[in-house]
């Protein structure tokens, strides 16, 4: 109970936390517009479909991967900065569900900057929003959160240790755009990239929602979607716990966690 009641506390207060800085408010606020002007530019001309896929999704699916990443890398770093990150980590609550706690609220802040996004598309650019099946893109878009959330607790993991987060986060955020295919397809891309892609779930997690909003449904490509997004989900969460277990070995041998 007690933990439970800890993550509650966790997600609300970063919430509050997050947004009250500058420059998390030009990411949830500011930024998905600016994404969703320059897709449009792009895809003007293009069917309502396409558009929808690659405007409406690809933009607001941006705009969620920026939140996400901020809360794998600068919120781990804020807190060695700040002289926190072995307070958090030595506390009663496990670090892990403090770490946790952080990624669910940057990913509800996340959506809120989807949404964003879609109400901005619609409304100034009168974008049809083509919802063919409704409550199957809402059980999809869960999943496909739940999946974001599994891959950021991964990254988090792995800057926890660096001495880098920040640079590293800046470094992974604009290329997971390009490699996941959020803004066209990732038959575009080379081969030996598109293995990369297939790798990541960002990528099947944008193809699942792409999928579940086509007008004809094809079954097998959710599917094909779906089984990728859940094999690597609990591929990344086999390998979370494994990093979890190390670092937590080598942070009480070495006791440097906050050194910056």
């Amino acid at each position: 109970m007690m933990i439970i009641k800890s993550l509650f506390h966790t997600i609300l207060v970063h919430m509050k936390l997050s947004i009250a800085r500058p420059m998390f408010k030009f990411i949830i606020w500011i930024s998905p517009l600016v994404f969703s002007t320059i897709a449009v530019f792009v895809y003007g001309t293009e069917s309502n479909e396409t558009l929808f896929h690659y405007v409406v999704l690809g933009s607001g699916f941006m705009a969620l991967w920026s939140s996400i990443v901020f809360s794998s890398a600068s919120d781990v770093n804020r807190e060695r900065f700040y002289g926190t990150l072995e307070i958090i980590y030595v506390s009663t609550v496990p670090f892990a569900i403090t770490l946790i706690g952080k990624i669910i609220a940057n990913t509800i802040w996340g959506l809120i900057s989807m949404i964003l996004s879609f109400i901005y598309l619609k409304f100034i650019f009168q974008l049809e929003l083509v919802f063919y099946h409704p409550w199957l893109f809402a059980g999809a878009l869960l999943f496909v959160l739940l999946a974001l959330s599994v891959f950021s607790f991964f990254l988090a993991l792995s800057f926890t240790l660096s001495r880098q987060a920040e640079a590293l986060m800046n470094f992974i955020e604009y290329p997971i755009y390009l490699v996941c295919g959020f803004l066209f397809p990732i038959s575009f891309l080379p081969n030996w990239v598109q293995v990369i892609s297939k790798l990541l779930p960002p990528t099947w997690g944008i193809q699942l929602l792409r999928d579940v909003t086509a007008k004809t449904l094809s079954y097998q490509s959710i599917m094909i979607s779906l089984t990728a997004i859940l094999i690597l989900t609990l591929l990344y969460i086999s390998i979370g716990i494994y990093f979890y277990r190390l670092m937590d070995l080598k942070v009480r041998k070495s006791g440097k966690l906050g050194v910056y």
